[in-house]
């Protein structure tokens, strides 16, 4: 009957230290998990933080002896085939466009100035020529009037009116002579200014 007691209470005993067992053994165990998984999580916040942009000053910005140092990349210059970058090419081709708009304007003020200086030396010829005509018909006149006495020769006024007034002839026709060759000048650069202007304002922009 002991035996059957002491048996029974052996029965009973076990299960308590076995499950005694296991909770002695199971925090260690737990212990580890949470030192494995907070490591894992602070690994985690350190690859999700953001690196902190370099500051570049004094201190940090790398020197080299004989040199310029530049913060920031540099422009391009050229591609690795050697040609100029599209930047470039289209910045000049608006500079040439703007050089040519120039020129065009400089020409159509150039032609336009041609124009008014031949009207003014036509305006100046014309009215050379029409004193000229004006003397020369006086000239005719009086010429008649002296030769027409019959002792002209004894009239030495008269002689010398003709003198003077054939002088005077002379001199406008000079006038005349050197009217007429602005204007041919004129003409002549307003011919070629006016074939250049057509031909730079006829090019497509």
């Amino acid at each position: 009957m002991r035996i059957a007691c002491s048996g029974l209470l052996l029965m009973l005993a076990l299960p308590v230290g076995v499950a005694s067992a296991q909770q002695q053994q199971q925090p260690p165990q737990q212990q580890a998990d949470s030192i494995a998984e907070a490591a894992r999580r602070s690994r985690e916040q350190k690859k999700e933080q953001p690196k902190p942009a370099r500051v570049w000053d004094n201190d940090t910005m790398p020197t080299k002896p004989g040199g310029i140092n530049v913060v920031g990349p540099s422009s391009p210059s050229s591609d690795a085939s050697g040609n100029p970058p599209a930047a470039n090419l289209q910045t000049a081709g608006g500079a040439a466009e703007k050089s040519a708009a120039k020129g065009a304007d400089k020409s159509a003020k150039d032609f336009k100035a041609l124009q008014a200086s031949l009207a003014a030396a036509k305006d100046q010829l014309q009215a050379v020529k029409t004193e000229l005509d004006i003397l020369q018909r006086k000239y005719t006149l009086d010429s008649q009037m002296y030769y027409g006495k019959p002792n002209y020769a004894a009239d030495p006024g008269g002689a010398a009116t003709l003198a003077n007034e054939k002088s005077q002839i002379e001199a406008k026709q000079q006038e005349v002579d050197a009217a007429q060759k602005k204007v041919d000048q004129l003409e002549a650069e307003l011919k070629e200014s006016g074939a250049d202007f057509g031909s730079s304002s006829s090019k497509p922009n």
